[in-house]
């Protein structure tokens, strides 16, 4: 399932892990490891209730990582001898296995849900990234994530509260990489990584196009900023969330500032209003029906059977106008 929230600002908020619906065919088959889903973005969410503030595009699959990662790279759709980092985990980010003996998914499988779940996804942001560039002459996406603060193997020294990706600069013109990082100074508590721990995955480095005016950066939130325990059950807690909202929102408004400035510079050269294919992705042939208001667009498949609800998020007030395609 996809919901999109849709906003007529040049920013784009991406959710690419903070759904935990796992089709039955797959929950079945987790060990207790793997039904705790530990690597999620949990209610991150709950921190980007500003979207609507900003009129921001808002982007997210309610689709576990462990069933499929948007974020992965789809050519590399065989088995990964990488469990943690493939395009369907077999393990979670420091390494304990999630399936049951003999029940990992093989290449049939993976692309189906590469199919199924993936490709749809990419689809509909290319839809929306398009959309826009037809109004701003610089759009700007950011991959949202969060994470706990230390992983064996991935962050071991530890997160700061704030890592920025741009493909180690090649995603986003790095006077907005710098914008960003700096809009995060002086607010107490707060430490900032830029291509560092993470310097942004599948999305960030094949939507990020600057020439064409597409400009990407990963933000990855350490999870210590805004729940009360970096562990099941992940409940937020409501003062540390409202001071990580608060400044998150404060830092992409100097973002969308930054694409606004944009209308006062010369229009020589201007970049081509349509993204360039990548050859992973085709940009679709049919738009949806565009408004004055912004929609919640949800988006769902039904070849493997769901939970009746997703547990991560309930959609947001306000904004719950749904079309459903199948």
């Amino acid at each position: 399932m996809i919901r999109i929230e849709k906003g007529n600002s040049p920013l784009v908020l991406c959710l690419p892990h903070s759904g935990s619906v796992l089709p039955d065919a797959v929950l079945n088959r987790f060990n207790a490891t793997g039904r705790l889903q530990t690597d999620m973005s949990w209610r991150l969410e709950q921190v980007l209730t500003f979207a609507a503030e900003l009129d921001a595009t808002l982007i997210r699959t309610t689709v576990s990582r462990y069933v499929v990662d948007v974020d992965k790279d789809p050519s590399q759709a065989e088995p990964s001898n990488a469990a943690r980092n493939s395009l369907c985990p077999t393990a979670t980010l420091d390494g304990k296995r999630i399936y049951r003996p003999d029940e990992e998914p093989g290449p049939t499988e993976i692309e189906q849900r590469l199919l199924l779940f993936h490709k749809p996804f990419h689809d509909a942001l290319r839809l929306e990234i398009n959309r826009l560039r037809h109004s701003h002459k610089r759009i700007v996406l950011i991959d949202c994530q969060s994470m706990r603060s230390r992983i064996r193997g991935v962050c071991d020294g530890g997160l700061p509260i704030v890592s920025i990706g741009s493909g180690d600069g090649r995603s986003c013109d790095p006077e907005l990489r710098g914008v960003f990082a700096n809009a995060f100074d002086g607010v107490p508590g707060f430490s900032v990584g830029v291509d560092d721990s993470f310097s942004g995955g599948y999305i960030t480095t094949s939507c990020g196009q600057p020439d064409h005016g597409v400009h990407a950066m990963t933000m990855v939130l350490a999870q210590r900023s805004y729940l009360r325990h970096e562990s099941p059950p992940f409940e937020p807690d409501k003062s540390r969330i409202g001071d990580v909202r608060a400044a998150v929102a404060s830092a992409l408004s100097k973002v969308v500032g930054w694409t606004e400035a944009a209308r006062h510079e010369s229009d020589n050269d201007q970049p081509s209003t349509k993204m360039a294919d990548t050859p992973a992705q085709q940009p679709p042939t049919a738009s949806p029906a565009e408004g004055k208001s912004r929609p919640a667009v949800r988006q769902e498949l039904k070849p493997l059977k769901t939970p009746p609800q997703d547990g991560s998020a309930q959609p947001t007030a306000g904004r719950s106008d749904v079309l459903v395609a199948e």
